[in-house]
C-alpha cells in the first residue's frame, strides 16, 4: 500500500436518506483486503473504530485509525479504507448524515455558521479517543440509540448531533480557513442564513435588518458586536468559504468560481482569496487535492 493511488476509480457515492429522519448508521465487521477505489459522498460521514486497525486513504494520505478513535469525514473528501491482514476481530461503525437536513426540526430558518465549521476548515479527519473523549462518547450514545431504537430516539439523536457538532466547533474554531471568530446572536440567525445561501447577490444590509426585525442601526450594531466585523467583511468570508469547497469538490474553473460566489473579477477574489486564506485559490486546490475528481463513477446509495 503506496501514499498515491492516482489510477483508482473515484466514485461520487450519494446518499439518499429518508426525509423524516435522514441519518444511516452501518455496522462492518469485514471488508476488502486492502483499498479499490476511492470515493466521496454528499454527506459527513464519521467512522468510529472499536476492535482491530483500519488504514485510510484521506485525499491520498495514508494513516491509520485505532480503536477508541473517530474518523470525520466532510462532504465531498475523496477517501478509502480497509482492514489491513490482523489477527483478533475487526468491528467499525459508520454513520452517515446532512446536519441541514436532520437538525431542520430544530433549525426551520436554516442552521447557524457553527454547525457547518466542517465545510471550510482545514482540520485534522482523525480524531484521537484521548483527546475527544466527550465527542467519542456521544457517538457511541449515537450508535446505541439507532441500534435500539427505544421510544423517542429520533429525537434523542437529533439532540446528540447538535452537542456532537457544537462540541467540535469549540474544538477547531481556531484552526485555518474559519470565518467570524465570534458567537452570533439567536436574533441574527436569519440574516446568517440568508447570506449562506445567497451569497452570490450584492449585499443589502437594509433586507437582512428586516429579515432580523431590527432597524438597519440596531442591525449593524449587533452584528459588530457579534462577529467583530461588518457584514460585508463577514460576506467576503462566506464567500471565500463556498469557492474552497468548489475548490475542494469539483474541476470548476478558477473565474467561474470566482464569479459564481459573487466576485466582479478574477483580481478582487484572488486578492481577497489570499488576504482570508493566506495562498492563492490554485495554491489552495493543489495542497487540498492530491486526487483528482474528474469523471467520477456514480453510485447512488437509498439510506432508508
Amino acid at each position: 500500500m503506496t501514499s498515491c493511488n492516482r489510477n483508482l476509480p473515484v466514485t461520487y457515492r450519494e446518499y439518499k436518506f429518508a426525509a423524516d429522519f435522514p441519518i444511516l448508521l452501518m455496522e462492518v465487521k469485514s471488508t476488502t483486503p486492502q483499498i479499490d477505489f476511492i470515493h466521496f459522498h454528499n454527506c459527513i460521514e464519521i467512522a468510529f473504530c472499536q476492535s482491530g486497525t483500519m488504514t485510510w486513504n484521506l485525499e491520498n494520505q495514508v494513516s491509520s485509525l485505532s480503536p477508541g478513535n473517530i474518523c470525520f469525514l466532510p462532504p465531498f473528501f475523496t477517501h478509502g479504507s480497509f482492514f489491513p491482514p490482523q489477527e483478533g476481530e475487526v468491528s467499525c461503525s459508520y454513520l452517515f448524515f446532512n446536519p441541514e437536513q436532520l437538525l431542520a426540526p430544530f433549525y426551520p430558518n436554516g442552521l447557524p455558521s457553527e454547525f457547518t465549521w466542517y465545510q471550510y476548515t482545514d482540520f485534522s479527519k482523525l480524531l484521537s479517543g484521548e483527546r475527544f473523549c466527550e465527542e467519542v462518547e456521544l457517538i457511541r450514545m449515537i450508535i446505541g440509540e439507532l441500534t435500539d431504537r427505544v421510544g423517542h430516539y429520533r429525537t434523542a439523536v437529533r439532540g446528540m448531533v447538535e452537542t456532537l457538532l457544537v462540541l467540535l466547533y469549540r474544538k477547531h474554531q481556531g484552526c485555518s480557513v474559519f470565518g467570524g471568530g465570534g458567537s452570533s446572536l439567536p436574533q441574527l440567525f436569519p440574516a446568517i442564513s440568508y447570506l449562506d445561501s445567497e451569497y452570490a447577490a450584492e449585499l443589502d444590509t437594509a433586507h437582512l435588518a428586516y429579515l432580523c426585525g431590527l432597524s438597519s442601526r440596531q442591525f449593524m450594531q449587533r452584528f459588530q458586536e457579534s462577529f467583530q466585523q461588518t457584514p460585508l467583511q463577514y460576506l467576503r468570508t462566506v464567500r471565500i468559504q463556498k469557492a474552497c469547497r468548489m475548490l475542494t469538490s469539483s474541476e470548476t474553473g478558477i473565474l467561474d468560481i470566482a464569479l459564481q460566489t459573487g466576485f466582479h473579477s478574477l483580481s478582487s477574489f484572488n486578492r481577497y482569496f489570499h488576504k482570508i486564506v493566506g495562498s492563492s485559490p490554485q495554491a489552495f486546490r493543489n495542497d487540498r487535492r492530491a486526487i483528482v475528481k474528474k469523471d467520477p463513477r456514480y453510485a447512488p446509495y437509498r439510506a432508508t
